[in-house]
């Protein structure tokens, strides 16, 4: 059979929805989004609050710390949440 008569796989979409909080008890939106494969549209870690050299995101609802960071992912830098700090005193 020709390479003309196969038909290419069909690739899987890519889901894209707003990034919630982390925290077990918090279910606030955070105003980014996010794909199926949990990667953070654009570059946001340049957006990024940044402590100490820990890069977060703060939740606008408990004031927790979504972490995120840096990763290559097919040939290029993607960020992605990785972690999350409760809000001192909570």
């Amino acid at each position: 059979m020709s390479a003309q008569g196969k038909t290419a796989p069909a690739k899987k979409a890519l889901k894209v929805h707003v990034l919630r909080c982390r925290g077990e008890s918090c279910d606030a939106l955070l105003a980014f989004e996010e794909n199926s494969e949990g990667f953070l549209l654009g570059n946001m870690i340049e957006v990024a609050e940044n402590d100490g050299g820990q890069r977060y995101f703060p939740c606008p609802g408990c004031g927790g710390r979504n972490l995120v960071e840096e990763v290559e992912h097919q040939g290029k830098w993607r960020t992605r949440v990785f972690g999350f700090v409760a809000a001192s005193g909570a």
